[in-house]
């Protein structure tokens, strides 16, 4: 039986794929000496560049026909598929780019290689969009989605608070204007990017009202302990604020760190 191999791209296996198939592959640049590769017998992953680089440094020191031996195997496919109109061209690397790109669209990955219901967006096509979807919550945002909007929203919030300086009263108006019409897109954008890394908007939901009601949490559990004395009530409390202070620090940065993640390659429970 002919070798079947399997090459990482982004999260997920690709393949299987013969070995000819894997060289007109590194010969189109689409496998690099750093890509992970498998195949059945292997302890683990490996680098292309232990297995198919060597054999293309090979052919190219033996001074033999590149289309030739390895490239057989995707020259003739490629011829084909020509014929039957499948393809503009018989070159083997035609065939290659051709089978990654519906490998890609059998997994829902766009032409820049991110999931097609979370593709990559612009400064102002993710403004436009996360307006649009002001209180959807549903579905998934890339990466650069969301931190465009972030920007966007730390620059009009640097924006209102200048006019509030420069206009006193009036700029408070437009800084809580900015604040309120902001805020909703904000949150709503922040799950569909934990969706994206295939995590529920509750992360993020929850945190918020424990934002909101720690304070209200905190006094509840000092004074329901049975404590009657005013002193150690506030010490109590205070030892709580410090532990919920803990929780919600180490909270954030765990939602930081979620918001810089790649979303995951191909459909995932959120879309």
């Amino acid at each position: 039986m002919a070798e079947q191999w399997y090459y990482a791209d982004g999260k997920d296996p690709v393949g299987p794929f013969p070995a000819e198939h894997m060289m007109d592959m590194v010969r189109a640049g689409r496998i690099k000496p750093e890509t992970m590769v498998w195949q059945d017998g292997m302890e683990g992953w490996e680098p292309a560049g232990d297995h198919f680089f060597r054999r293309a440094r090979d052919t190219a020191a033996t001074g033999a026909d590149p289309h030739s031996g390895a490239t057989n195997y995707a020259a003739r496919i490629a011829q084909r598929h020509q014929q039957e109109g499948k393809l503009s061209s018989a070159d083997p690397r035609a065939y290659a780019d051709a089978s990654i790109e519906r490998e890609r669209a059998k997994r829902g990955i766009g032409s820049d290689g991110m999931y097609a219901g979370a593709p990559a967006r612009g400064f102002f096509e993710a403004i436009k969009v996360c307006f649009r979807k002001y209180v959807t919550f549903k579905g998934r945002a890339s990466r650069s989605e969301y931190w465009w909007f972030v920007l966007f929203v730390t620059l009009a919030g640097f924006a209102g608070g200048f006019a509030e300086a420069s206009m006193g009263q009036d700029g408070a108006a437009i800084s809580a204007v900015i604040s309120i019409a902001t805020f909703l897109p904000s949150v709503s954008v922040t799950v569909r990017r934990l969706h994206d890394t295939n995590r529920s908007g509750w992360w993020f939901g929850l945190y918020i009202l424990m934002s909101f009601l720690g304070g209200f949490v905190i006094a509840f559990l000092a004074i329901s302990s049975g404590i009657r004395d005013p002193d150690a009530i506030l010490a109590s409390m205070g030892m709580l604020t410090m532990l919920w202070a803990i929780v919600m620090l180490v909270w954030g940065i765990m939602l930081f760190v979620f918001m810089l993640l790649r979303g995951t390659y191909g459909e995932n429970r959120f879309g």
